[in-house]
C-alpha cells in the first residue's frame, strides 16, 4: 500500500491515531477515493476553519465507505488517462506556488529532513517530467515543448515549457538529455543515502545539498569500469544540470503576481579536487534548485527505485518516467496509447523513423525490451508490449504482481522543519 498518501494525511491532520482507520480506507476505497476527500479537506481548510481536521476526514470518509457497504472494492473503471488523479497537488494554483525566487536571508539553519526518505528509493519530484528531457541525437540549443501538469482536481495544464533558455530570446545553453535525467537520479540517490540534508532561512527560502564524489555518482549510475575521461565527462554532466535551464510560460494559468519563471535543477556546484587512497578525487557540493528542494522537502514526489538510474537507452529511460506514475495511478488497469501519440507526449526531436508505422515498432520494441519486468518500489512488476492498433502500433503497459507495503514515516512540511 502506498504509504506517502498516509504521511501526507497525518502530517496536516496531526493524529496518528487515525493512522489504522486510514489504512482500513485504503484497502476499501482504494486511494483515489481517499486521495480526493483529503484534497476536499485541504480545500475547506484554505476556506473556512476546521477544529478538528482529523475529525472531518474521518467523516467524509465513513460517508464514503457507507457508500460502499464497507466492503473491500477495487475501482471498477481506472481514472480517465487525461485527468490522473495525483495526491500531491490540490490545484493549479498550488503546483505553481514554489515557482518563485526566495532570497537566502538570515542566519542559516543547517540540518537534515527529520524524518528522511528510504534508502531503496529515489524520490523524484512530481513536476518534473519526461517532457523535461531529450534524446541525445537532440541536437538544438533550445526548443519549446508542451508539458503537462496534472493536479487534485483533475485539472490538465498544459504549459509551453522553453528547455535550453532562462527566457525566451535569451542566449541559448543546451537541452538536458536523458542522460543528464539519470545523472540527477543518482545525485538524488546519494542525497538519500546522505539522510537528506538541507538548509533552511528565516525567509522561508529552503535548499537541499549533498556531497558528490565523482566515483561514487559513477558506481551509483552502475558504472563497472571507468577512467579519468569518462569522470571529467561526469563532472560536466552535473554542472549541466546547473547551467543548462528551462522557462515556463505561466501566462495562460492566471496567476497572482507571476507570469512566466526561469530556473535550473542544480542551484550551484562546489568543486574540490585532491587525492585518496593515491588515486585523483573530486568531490563536488551540489545544491538542488528551489523548487526542486520545496517539492522534495514536502515529499511532493513519486518514489522510484534506485535501479532507474541504471536504464541504459535514453528512450527506454524517458518511457519509464514517463508511465511509472500513469500505471501506479491505474492502479493494475492497462494503459494503452499509440505509438505517434507516445512520440508527441515525450517531446521526442524529430526524426525519419517517426513517419514509418514499422520503424515506429522497432524502435519502441527495443526500448521497451529493457523495461520489461523491471519493478517499481513497491515491488510490482512493469508489463509493457506493443499491440497492433487499428491505424498504428499501440503500447500497451500494466502493473503485475501483489503491491508491497512500504514502511509508513511521518511527514513533516517544509514549515514543520524550519
Amino acid at each position: 500500500m502506498t504509504s506517502y498518501l498516509i504521511d501526507e494525511i497525518l502530517g496536516v491532520t496531526k493524529d496518528p491515531k487515525s493512522k489504522p482507520f486510514l489504512e482500513k480506507a485504503l484497502r476499501e476505497l482504494g486511494e483515489p477515493v481517499v486521495a480526493g476527500e483529503f484534497g476536499e479537506l485541504k480545500y475547506q481548510m484554505q476556506t473556512r476553519q476546521i477544529h478538528s481536521p482529523a475529525k472531518y476526514l474521518t467523516t467524509l470518509l465513513k460517508k464514503q465507505l457507507n457508500k460502499t457497504g464497507g466492503e473491500k472494492k477495487k475501482q471498477d473503471l481506472p481514472a480517465p488517462q487525461g485527468k490522473i488523479r495525483t495526491y500531491f497537488e490540490d490545484t493549479q494554483v498550488m503546483l505553481f506556488s514554489s515557482f518563485r525566487p526566495v532570497k537566502e536571508e538570515g542566519d542559516v539553519d543547517q540540518g537534515k529532513m527529520a524524518v528522511p526518505y528510504g534508502k531503496e528509493i529515489i524520490p523524484w519530484a512530481t513536476f518534473i517530467s519526461s517532457s523535461f528531457f531529450t534524446l541525445s541525437t537532440n541536437k538544438a540549443k533550445s526548443d519549446r515543448v508542451l508539458a503537462k501538469f496534472r493536479t487534485l482536481d483533475g485539472k490538465v495544464s498544459v504549459v509551453p515549457l522553453y528547455r535550453g533558455q532562462i527566457k525566451p530570446g535569451k542566449r541559448e545553453r543546451g537541452i538536458l538529455t536523458a542522460e543528464h535525467a539519470k545523472v540527477l537520479a543518482a545525485i538524488e540517490s546519494i542525497w538519500v543515502d546522505q539522510d537528506c540534508p538541507r538548509n533552511t532561512y528565516p525567509s522561508g527560502a529552503v535548499s537541499c545539498f549533498c556531497y558528490v564524489s565523482i566515483r561514487v555518482l559513477a558506481k551509483a549510475l552502475d558504472w563497472k569500469t571507468f577512467g579519468g575521461d569518462q569522470l571529467t565527462w561526469l563532472t560536466n554532466m552535473v554542472y549541466d544540470l546547473k547551467t543548462m535551464p528551462y522557462y515556463l510560460d505561466l501566462s495562460g494559468l492566471n496567476l497572482k503576481d507571476i507570469t512566466g519563471y526561469g530556473f535550473s535543477l542544480l542551484g550551484d556546484v562546489e568543486l574540490a579536487e585532491g587525492k585518496k587512497h593515491g588515486q585523483p578525487e573530486t568531490v563536488l557540493k551540489v545544491k538542488f534548485s528551489t523548487p526542486l528542494s520545496v517539492q522534495l522537502l514536502d515529499r511532493h514526489a513519486v518514489s522510484r527505485p534506485k535501479e532507474i538510474a541504471h536504464i541504459h537507452g535514453e528512450l527506454a529511460f524517458l518511457i519509464r518516467l514517463f508511465i511509472e506514475p500513469i500505471l501506479i495511478s491505474l492502479n493494475g488497469e492497462e494503459y494503452n496509447k499509440t505509438l505517434t501519440d507516445l512520440i508527441k507526449e515525450l517531446s521526442l526531436p524529430a526524426a525519419g523513423w517517426h513517419k514509418y508505422k514499422s520503424k515506429r515498432k522497432q524502435v519502441f520494441e527495443k526500448a521497451l525490451n529493457e523495461l520489461n519486468a523491471q519493478k517499481t518500489v513497491d515491488g510490482r512488476r512493469i508489463i509493457v508490449s506493443i499491440e497492433k492498433g487499428l491505424y498504428d502500433f499501440m503500447l500497451s503497459a500494466k502493473l503485475g504482481g501483489e503491491e508491497k507495503c512500504l514502511e509508513v514515516h511521518t511527514v513533516q512540511t517544509i514549515e514543520q522543519q524550519k
